[in-house]
């Protein structure tokens, strides 16, 4: 009998991989790449939980030679928080991407298939843009990296890795036919802030005061053009790193995952987004893992070159209203209330770190100060007598303390 999984069945499964190009799993086998493919079995087939953007199976796909082979099936939800155009790659350029990066030797799953879903091409099985990649081990919960005992020891290690894998990212060499060509220096920030200040008018609800200073600020602002643009991955940090020890595999980071927002532009928009305060998970520190100053010293020493602090809190700026959009945008499509109020509580941490750490002083002038009242006078306090205790006075509130 076939196994059906949330509308995804072993039959449409071996279509997509048939349809795809699938070195690693051709090479293992003796038949004719289409034929290896279609003919291989599929077992442990379950939904996984995903992001707000994209749908994702686990499953193994066995080889008539007997080999496993762990892989992940990502297709496109109906409606994701990071919309279609320049903020998102699609899969077929995402996977073309994932197999350059991981042939170049960088910690990145190689792509199997994938297909743009369109009716009669690959993926018309499925309805949906898709790509199929390796299944690698480890976790991505950044719960452990600040709790548990061995990443706490481990710590100083992980935060190199952290820093020297972004990188090697940025200086990783792309086709032009995956990510488009370079875009000149000076544009890079503006075409970013456009880009972002019409997502936020786009999802109004989202709109506040202190973003729309953000805003303001960013535009009288603007950074210099970094020195080169360079691949980046747009939404670099712990939670989308797989990790673990113990379990048999390497110990500590191991695998960047999710790179559908990847383009190219300023690296410090990948250091910016690294660090906001949505990744500090309550720890003050990067990631989970370094501190907020050292940072941009470690990604400096891997990079060869000393990042500009004020152009990284320019990037930061816009990174906190850039997230502030998406979090609200999957606030509003999630239905289990935990959940809600875990994204609503991002949302306003985005806003209180813009107001008192990034922004300037909100300086807007104020009407005048009504004339104050006449101070009474103050009564003359009765001596006490002797042998009397005196009475308790009033508790004092929070402002007289202050």
């Amino acid at each position: 009998m076939t196994a059906v999984t949330h509308g995804v069945d072993t039959g449409v499964l071996r279509a997509l991989l048939a349809a795809g190009h699938a070195p690693a799993l051709t090479e293992a086998a003796s038949a004719p790449p289409d034929a290896a493919l279609a003919e291989a079995g599929i077992v442990d087939l379950h939904r996984l939980k995903g992001g707000y953007s994209r749908e994702m199976w686990s499953f193994d796909a066995v080889t008539r030679d007997g080999a496993v082979h762990p892989l992940i099936l990502c297709a496109d939800s109906a409606a994701g928080v990071v919309g279609a155009g320049g903020q998102t790659l699609g899969r077929p350029a995402e996977a073309a991407l994932l197999h350059t990066l991981h042939a170049a030797g960088l910690p990145v799953p190689d792509a199997v298939a994938s297909g743009d879903g369109a009716q009669g091409g690959p993926g018309g099985e499925l309805g949906r843009p898709y790509l199929v990649m390796e299944r690698c081990s480890g976790t991505a919960a950044i719960g452990p990296l600040h709790r548990d005992p061995w990443y706490v020891e481990h710590r100083a290690e992980l935060a190199a890795w952290f820093a020297a894998t972004l990188a090697a990212i940025h200086g990783a060499d792309v086709p032009a036919d995956i990510l488009g060509g370079r875009p000149d220096p000076a544009r890079v920030a503006g075409r970013e802030l456009a880009r972002w200040s019409g997502e936020l008018r786009a999802t109004p609800q989202a709109q506040t005061a202190v973003l729309d200073r953000a805003l303001a600020w960013l535009a009288a602002n603007p950074p210099p053009p970094p020195t080169r643009v360079t691949l980046l991955h747009g939404d670099y940090r712990t939670g989308n790193i797989l990790h673990g020890h113990g379990d048999g595999g390497p110990s500590g980071l191991r695998t960047v995952l999710d790179w559908e927002m990847a383009h190219v532009g300023d690296p410090l928009e990948d250091l910016a987004w690294a660090q906001l305060v949505c990744w500090r998970v309550g720890t003050g520190r990067v990631g989970g893992l370094v501190d907020l100053a050292r940072w941009p010293e470690l990604y400096g020493a891997a990079a060869g070159w000393e990042p500009d602090l004020a152009a990284l809190r320019w990037w930061e700026v816009l990174g906190s209203v850039k997230m502030a959009c998406l979090v609200w945008r999957a606030a509003e499509g999630v239905t289990a209330p935990a959940e809600r109020a875990l994204l609503e509580r991002l949302f306003a941490d985005l806003g209180t770190e813009l107001d008192r750490r990034l922004l300037p002083p909100d300086r807007r002038p104020v009407g005048p100060r009504p004339a104050a009242a006449p101070r009474p006078e103050r009564p003359v306090r009765p001596e006490r007598k002797p042998g009397l205790a005196e009475p308790p006075g009033r508790p004092r509130t929070d402002g007289e303390q202050r």
